[in-house]
């Protein structure tokens, strides 16, 4: 059994031995196979001393559910895809919901949703979110190619976050991206 370290004491009604006590919240780190590879992620859950010691952990569901987004961004980080938080910091530097960038990107609505709780984007889509992340004039072009998907209205105020977003770094990444074409030829 993995080492695990003391969060804190709960006083609960304990599933395990269906007593009310306190509980500890322990965390640690363990490993699983997910898609064929096995990673490394730190999960929660609680210990009952009262129970048999073959039975005396348990999850809330709230827990199970940050245990797998753990475990996902630990697959995410080996395969060098984004994290579930990296994919929520896209989306809030453009003010966008969910929905909104699920369409603005061409996908179906729940998309997003799904990438940031529970499923693993695959590297087509990885590279269309990390294409809008540095490169504001990638996401105008999206917005360009799915403005149908948008009331004019929500189209003008996704078009004002990017512009605001393309003025605040998105020149310096323009100007960046110049220089390394430039240099291109002088690599290797």
């Amino acid at each position: 059994m993995e080492a695990n370290t003391l969060l804190r004491k709960v006083h609960m009604n304990c599933p395990l031995c269906g007593k009310t006590h306190e509980v500890e919240e322990r965390k640690r780190v363990t490993s699983i196979v997910l898609k064929g590879e096995k990673v490394t992620y730190e999960e929660r859950f609680y210990f009952c001393a009262n129970a048999d010691e073959d039975e005396n952990e348990f999850e809330t569901g709230a827990m199970t559910n940050e245990n797998l987004l753990n475990a996902r961004n630990a697959y995410r980080i080996k395969k060098g895809l984004l994290t579930s938080c990296e994919i929520v910091e896209i989306r809030e530097s453009y003010g966008l919901s969910q929905v909104d960038l699920a369409k603005l990107l061409g996908w179906g609505e729940a998309t997003i949703s799904r990438y940031e709780s529970k499923a693993i984007q695959d590297e087509a889509y990885d590279t269309m979110l990390r294409l809008i992340k540095d490169n504001p004039l990638q996401a105008l072009e999206f917005l360009k190619k799915n403005a149908d998907k948008f009331t004019a209205m929500k189209r003008l105020e996704i078009r004002a976050k990017i512009v605001e977003k393309l003025d605040s770094y998105g020149k310096e990444y323009l100007t960046r991206q110049t220089f390394e074409s430039e240099y291109a030829n002088f690599e290797e």
